[in-house]
């Protein structure tokens, strides 16, 4: 056999490994990081809104909880982008939130705690790959809505000197 038949051998043989590394153990860890993230994201940002406006966000009526968690009114009567979301990941279309697998997520208000809840890559409730909030670490954020409303309130108070 020539030599350069073994160096694309050896070549096809790395190119298979290497993908098949991503494929199945890279991808997954991300995706499960990923969605630690978003629940933990989603658990921050309604325990933010409950912390300011006293109670916890109206689950039922699909239309008012994405105009309070996405559409929060500043100091300069402009929206700031992303609510009580602003600065975390997260997806909420059509009345659900969903996970990064494109699953609905569970919400579940229990007195003063709430619970976000991912069934997993494989979608089903109740095995060792779910994601709960209260088994996440919470994430830094760099910017809460807090800050962003600082922010515009400085502008608010530039502009009128």
């Amino acid at each position: 056999m020539k030599p350069y038949l073994y160096a694309i051998l050896a070549i096809a043989i790395c190119a298979g490994v290497l993908a098949w590394t991503i494929q199945r153990v890279v991808v997954p860890r991300f995706l499960l990081e990923a969605n630690e993230e978003t629940v933990a994201d989603w658990r921050a940002g309604l325990s933010e809104c409950r912390q300011e406006t006293g109670s916890w966000p109206d689950l039922t009526d699909a239309r008012q909880f994405g105009l309070l968690m996405y559409n929060v009114i500043g100091a300069d009567e402009r929206r700031i982008p992303g609510g009580y979301m602003h600065g975390r990941t997260g997806e909420f279309s059509g009345g659900a939130i969903y996970d990064v697998y494109g699953q609905p997520l569970k919400m579940e208000v229990k007195d003063d705690q709430v619970l976000v809840a991912s069934a997993g890559a494989n979608g089903v409730w109740g095995d060792a790959d779910d994601v709960r909030s209260d088994q996440v670490k919470e994430r830094y954020q760099p910017s809460t809505l807090a800050e962003a409303r600082a922010a515009a309130e400085q502008r608010v108070a530039k502009k009128k000197k």
